[in-house]
């Protein structure tokens, strides 16, 4: 119905009776004559051949498990998505941890430390069995939390470590653990100190984690002649006068007037990143 306008054309064509696909084409090229189909596109879509009609749909990538598709003008950025943790740092003494330039997220347990236990009591058992001097408890387990927190990348954070309770002489009660902490993150405080009295030595309380979200109270300790309180990290029951072997584990007494209750063990920070 409109008139072929031949001089038009020839203005489109180069020397060598090419058409310019610029200009002197319009529409959209279909799939069948080497187009796409296709006029607009948003951020990341892909072309994905299509056997219904044997066009070319658009499409973008959906991320899956472990991975993170990030869709850009012109650029797709696939990464393996955050969640495990493949370094560790363990801090027995206290310090500052320092985040690495990509890490901005942390998984953080902790013990506070032991109580000491009581020292020796020099008064005898009230049952004539047993008319020897007893010793004092044994000292309190540190308290034990654990959590995940987001971090800010290349930040120190300083790690506090709970001194163990230090040892006593007789009939004294133990000293309390200190406390374990990450900056504000998260903390456990540490086990009580055995107490020395005139019958049986009574076993110090546990400490308690806070912060986390796991928390759980360190063991008591024993009573005369018993182990010193455990923790999640291990329980040493030796019932002779034995300072805690392991972290955060409390001290056990020894029997006898002057008899040393022994130093409860330190607390510890493990940091994954």
């Amino acid at each position: 119905t409109q008139a072929f306008n031949l001089s038009q054309f020839a203005n489109k064509v180069n020397t060598s009776g090419q058409a310019s696909l610029t200009t002197a084409v319009s529409g959209t090229l279909p799939v069948a004559n080497g187009g796409s189909g296709q006029t607009t596109y948003t951020d990341g879509q892909l072309l994905i051949g299509n056997t219904t009609g044997n066009t070319l749909t658009k499409s973008t990538l959906t991320a899956g498990s472990g991975v993170t598709i990030t869709n850009g003008s012109g650029a797709i950025t696939i990464a393996a998505a955050g969640g495990g943790f493949s370094n560790m740092t363990v801090f027995a003494s206290p310090g500052t941890f320092t985040t690495p330039s990509t890490t901005t997220k942390v998984k953080i347990s902790l013990v506070g430390g032991g109580g000491s236990a009581g020292g020796g009591n020099a008064i005898p058992r009230s049952f004539p069995s047993s008319p020897s001097p007893i010793s004092g408890g044994s000292g309190g387990g540190g308290g034990y939390s654990q959590g995940i927190f987001p971090v800010s990348a290349s930040t120190g954070y300083p790690v506090t470590i709970g001194a163990g309770g230090a040892s006593v002489g007789g009939t004294t009660t133990g000293n309390t653990g200190g406390t374990t902490s990450v900056s504000t993150l998260i903390s456990a405080t540490g086990g009580g100190g055995g107490v020395s009295n005139n019958v049986l030595g009574t076993g110090g309380a546990g400490g308690t984690g806070s912060g986390g979200s796991l928390n759980i109270s360190g063991g008591v300790g024993g009573n005369s002649s018993g182990g010193g309180g455990s923790t999640m990290l291990g329980a040493f029951n030796s019932n002779s006068a034995t300072a805690g072997q392991l972290y955060g584990v409390g001290g056990t007494g020894a029997a006898g007037p002057g008899g040393a209750g022994q130093a409860g063990g330190a607390g510890v920070v493990i940091v994954e990143y």
